[in-house]
């Protein structure tokens, strides 16, 4: 049988076509003719231990890299494990193509093996789910996928591969004339009804589906114009910088060039993270609240204001807000904008950094830098206090001095990752990757599968916290089988520590939140990683510069770190 002779060499061509270099699976019978077709073509296949893997996996690619993530699942239980993953990644945009396995065409609703309605559980979790019907519409239904995913606001596709759209024909017409029987008037009706069928489904004619390309954002001058106007003219000029004005990555760099040109005290979120650091003087980490108070004009870049921003409730009543978002939603939630514009943030930002300079600011500038300054001062301070087991703004400190110049940090966790993100720097851009709005805990495994495979030469660390670790501790095996060398740390503190610290004070009980200290770094050990345990913070230096170079030898790490408990995030759930 020739690799050509069924639809998987079609879908891989199509995702070659497409820059698509590798894909995320876990095998299933349903879905083996893709996998084969990508292998004929030499596209990666990184066979994960959870099918919501697959999806974080590709919603790093999309997130870090020009491409198109892609991760195929078998019919069934291998779809509805997705559904989280698919969501996360439709709230946080990422553009992603989802292939699902699905029942036979002519046997959907008759009890077949694994055969849900997959289009009516995905239709309100992605930008579209469909159901292929013929083999000749197949390229023609991934080529608009992946189109479709990254026009306009980016997310996630769902498309349902039907099993006998992908097998070769000749052995779909025998699993089918092995089941039927010639005799009889009725039989003989049947038979002629399925091979009529058939001869649809396979026919060679040209398919009916055109081909959709990208929607890009037109540019409305009046209201750049307005834009710029409002920025050049403030006096407390406040930007805050969200997912979207990473998505564009060819005016990422301009991007960047124009707000240094502007010098507008500048706050990150999210994939926005590392787009500046401490070098920018217009840029700073902490007293978000109190900028936004104080600000005489506020623009938001690629952000909604929800419950990160206090639903814009934290913003001066008397600011001019300026929302640039490529979402129409995201642009009027929770508040309307004196200026609204939809498009590109990033594109928008490079077209009014070429027509105003930078506002004259400097005092409010100052105002805000003394205000880092004392905060990062007090973070310092708390970092050098001793505990009966390792100081977590200590062992954060630690981490951020020793880690390489390039290093993309994944976050996976609840209050060490939280306590993590008032320390750790990334220092580029496209180096941090949480969850996104979703808060969805699960991620680490699959976003550093993602993540390191697309940039082999970057350090990829994991940021756990304990419980969440546990949900991706199996993808070390498939970090051993692939040789994905990522360093993970778990701050261990033995509990859901977000949680449990304010339901104590709260409600009295820190019922449901307890763990133990369990030897996380023995499990990875298991998979053919290396394992390390820490107890002592006189011994984080040596252990995390060991752990560099087992991941430098291509030997993935964990590092099991006792945490003591501290009050340094009370009062930080979110609900």
């Amino acid at each position: 049988m020739s690799e050509q002779n069924h639809a998987g060499f079609a879908i891989a061509s199509c995702l070659n076509k497409n820059g698509v270099n590798k894909i995320f699976t876990l095998c299933g019978g349903h879905i083996s003719p893709i996998l084969v077709g990508c292998e004929k073509l030499d596209i990666e296949i990184i066979q994960v231990r959870d099918e919501a893997t697959t999806v974080f996996a590709a919603d790093a690619v999309s997130r870090i890299t020009d491409s198109v993530g892609v991760a195929v699942v078998t019919a069934g239980p291998g779809v509805t494990n997705t559904v989280t993953a698919v969501k996360n990644a439709q709230m946080a945009q990422s553009p992603l193509v989802l292939f699902g396995g699905a029942a036979a065409t002519l046997l959907k609703g008759k009890g077949s093996l694994q055969d849900i309605d997959q289009l009516s559980l995905f239709k309100k979790y992605v930008k579209k789910a469909v159901s292929v019907k013929r083999v000749r519409d197949i390229v023609p239904v991934v080529q608009n996928a992946l189109n479709e995913a990254k026009s306009g606001v980016p997310g996630p596709i769902f498309i349902e591969l039907p099993i006998d759209l992908l097998y070769p024909e000749e052995d779909i017409r025998k699993e089918f004339s092995n089941k039927l029987s010639k005799n009889g008037f009725f039989n003989k009706i049947k038979y002629w009804y399925v091979n009529k069928y058939l001869n649809d489904l396979f026919s060679k004619k040209s398919s009916s589906i055109a081909i959709l390309e990208n929607k890009n954002f037109s540019l409305n001058q009046k209201k750049i114009d307005q834009a710029a106007l409002k920025i050049v003219k403030a006096k407390k000029p406040v930007f805050i910088c969200g997912n979207q004005v990473t998505q564009n990555k060819g005016y990422l760099s301009m991007f960047r060039k124009s707000l240094k040109k502007l010098q507008v005290p500048t706050f990150t979120s999210g994939m926005a993270r590392g787009c500046f650091n401490n070098k920018h003087d217009f840029f700073y980490r902490h007293n978000r609240r109190h900028a936004l108070k104080n600000a005489d004009v506020i623009v938001a870049l690629g952000v909604p204001l929800d419950f990160r921003l206090n639903y814009g409730f934290s913003f001066n009543r008397e600011a001019e807000y300026v929302a640039i978002n490529k979402s129409k939603n995201d642009l009027i939630l929770n508040k309307k904008p004196d200026l609204s514009i939809l498009g590109d943030p990033a594109v928008i930002m490079h077209e009014i950094g070429k027509i105003i300079n930078a506002p004259n600011c400097n005092e409010w500038k100052n105002e805000l830098k003394d205000l880092n300054k004392k905060r990062e001062n007090e973070i310092l301070n708390d970092s050098s206090a001793i505990y009966d087991k390792v100081n977590p703004i200590y062992l954060c400190k630690k981490i951020n001095e020793l880690k390489s110049n390039e290093s993309i940090i994944v976050a996976d966790g609840g209050d060490f990752v939280g306590t993590a993100s008032y320390v750790i720097n990334p220092n580029h851009p496209l180096e941090w990757l949480d969850p996104g709005p979703f808060g969805t805990l699960g991620v680490g495994g699959g976003f550093a599968i993602g993540a390191k495979s697309s940039f082999p030469h970057k350090e990829v660390w994991i940021l756990y916290g304990d419980g969440a670790s546990a949900y991706s501790l199996a993808e070390f095996d498939t970090m051993c089988r692939h040789s994905l060398p990522v360093i993970a740390i778990v701050g261990n503190d033995a509990s859901w520590q977000q949680i449990a610290r304010e339901q104590k004070s709260m409600l009295g009980s820190n019922i449901g939140t307890k763990l133990e200290f369990t030897s996380y770094e023995k499990v990875v050990e298991g998979y053919g990683g290396v394992g390390y345990f820490i107890d002592n913070q006189n011994d984080i230096e040596t252990i995390i510069k060991a752990a560099k170079k087992d991941a430098a030898n291509g030997l993935p790490v964990l590092i099991n770190v006792h945490l003591s408990k501290t009050d340094f995030r009370k009062g930080s759930i979110s609900v």
